[in-house]
């Protein structure tokens, strides 16, 4: 064993390596909230998140000069962020949120998750998890959430085992799944996606190399969950088939005609994937990040209907499904990060933008925890923001909680003005609330509410 692999125990994979080389231009970062139906405790939330960082001797994360491996140390005094949320504690959350995406953990070593609360009322608040992506997926943020909050609330969860910080590499964990024939595959994908760049709607910023990014959340009515799984299974669709759908049909609808070349421009959507189910070993209890994504082009031309839209995305993302092509991507961001150190900041920026087209993404999570779910449970809500990185302009963390979903998206700051992406944010929700309606209704920017009630009036007789 060489001395690196002493110092460093974890080697990364290849979606932590281009995350971290990603926040080269601009933080690759992730944010969480809890809501929480009780007072706000601060001395026992800050020991209650010692206590577990103690536990799992976690705390600090660095990296060897290189980028290629790391190691955790423990953080024995971990800070916690305490903002009042009294006046409107919906506004300091966006903001809080903004900051988190925005602001760039210390290269080589850090501290990989920041805490924070935010008191909304004598007895509420919200505890939020703003974290380095390299180091933690949504899963593993909810992994020591889980541990924090049932110190702190006393959920009653029985005592776990600390996680395992150095999991096995994507060659380990998947490598059944990664034949010759895959690699293959996914390097003529690479390929193609960069010849065909041109014929995608892309957002056209102000700035390429300017990253910053903003953050607007809602949410739908109760009752959102089970109209949709009722619309996607009218149509052999999913879920998830719908979100696509809706969320193409928001953007061709309000992207300047130029970017959607009069609906004649196929929308490009990823989708972030969770692939801890195709891994050989039991990843259950890991603290590590195991993602892929895919992408799908497809068109949504204004006034097309929502099943329509539907339809041609099932079409496309039923066989990646069914085949894993997803797992395609694990190649082709190891190609990514080879390139990457050989470019400068400027060119590092249309790089990613040549070589992933996208319109778009979404990170999309259905909460099944127990301790999440409970009926009884002090935690009432949970909501997400997700990083655009260096491809995506825009990117839509959708959590179905219950019977409603929370929508929070991310999106570039120069490629969207504040109007724009309420009206594709606005547009995207009442789709989802009244699926089976989408298609008569459409927002513009700019539509006057009193129109939007006569219209939605109109669909509804």
């Amino acid at each position: 064993m060489s001395g690196s692999e002493l110092s460093f125990p974890g080697r990364m994979n290849a979606f932590q390596r281009v995350m971290y080389q990603w926040s080269d231009l601009h933080p690759y970062n992730a944010v969480h909230a809890y809501r929480i139906a009780r007072p706000l405790h601060v001395e026992r939330l800050r020991e209650s998140i010692g206590r577990v960082y103690r536990q799992v001797g976690f705390g600090f994360a660095e990296t060897d000069s290189a980028g290629y491996w790391y190691r955790h140390d423990l953080d024995a005094c971990p800070p916690l962020e305490i903002l009042d949320g009294a006046d409107d504690a919906e506004a300091v959350l966006g903001e809080l949120f903004a900051r988190e995406l925005n602001t760039p953990f210390a290269r080589p070593r850090c501290r990989p998750m920041r805490f924070s609360a935010v008191a909304a009322g004598p007895a509420d608040h919200y505890v939020c998890i703003g974290y380095n992506h390299w180091v933690a997926d949504s899963v593993s943020a909810r992994l020591l959430a889980r541990r924090v909050l049932n110190l702190y609330l006393n959920l009653g969860i029985p005592e776990e085992p600390p996680p395992e910080l150095y999991p096995a590499t994507y060659r380990e964990v998947f490598a059944p799944r990664l034949s010759r024939l895959r690699v293959v595959r996914a390097l003529g994908q690479a390929l193609w996606q960069v010849l065909w760049r041109k014929r995608i709607c892309r957002v056209p910023y102000t700035s390429v190399t300017c990253f910053p990014v903003g953050y607007a959340m809602t949410t739908t009515v109760d009752g959102t969950v089970d109209r949709v799984r009722h619309f996607a299974k009218s149509l052999g669709a999913t879920v998830h088939d719908v979100m696509l759908a809706a969320l193409a049909r928001a953007m061709a609808e309000n992207m300047p005609r130029r970017a959607t070349g009069d609906g004649s421009r196929p929308m490009a959507l990823g989708t972030i994937v969770d692939t801890r189910g195709d891994s050989v070993l039991d990843l259950s209890n890991t603290f590590g990040t195991f993602l892929s994504f895919y992408g799908v082009n497809f068109l949504a031309e204004p006034g097309a209907r929502l099943a329509d839209v539907t339809r041609q995305v099932t079409a496309l993302t039923r066989p990646i499904k069914l085949q894993r092509d997803y797992l395609a991507a694990l190649p082709q961001m190891r190609i990514f990060s080879l390139v990457w150190p050989l470019l400068n900041a400027r060119r590092k920026a249309y790089y990613a933008r040549l070589a992933v087209p996208m319109t778009a993404g979404i990170s999309n999570v259905v909460v099944r925890d127990p301790w999440l779910t409970a009926p009884q449970s002090p935690i009432v809500d949970y909501l997400r923001g997700s990083p655009t990185g260096p491809m995506l302009p825009l990117t839509a963390a959708v959590t179905t909680v219950g019977n409603r979903i929370n929508i929070g998206m991310t999106y570039r700051q120069t490629g969207f003005t504040a109007s724009r992406l309420q009206a594709i944010l606005g547009m995207f929700r009442d789709q989802l609330e009244r699926p089976e309606h989408a298609g008569t209704i459409l927002r513009s920017p700019g539509t006057p509410a009193s129109v939007m009630a006569a219209q939605r009036s109109s669909a509804a007789a």
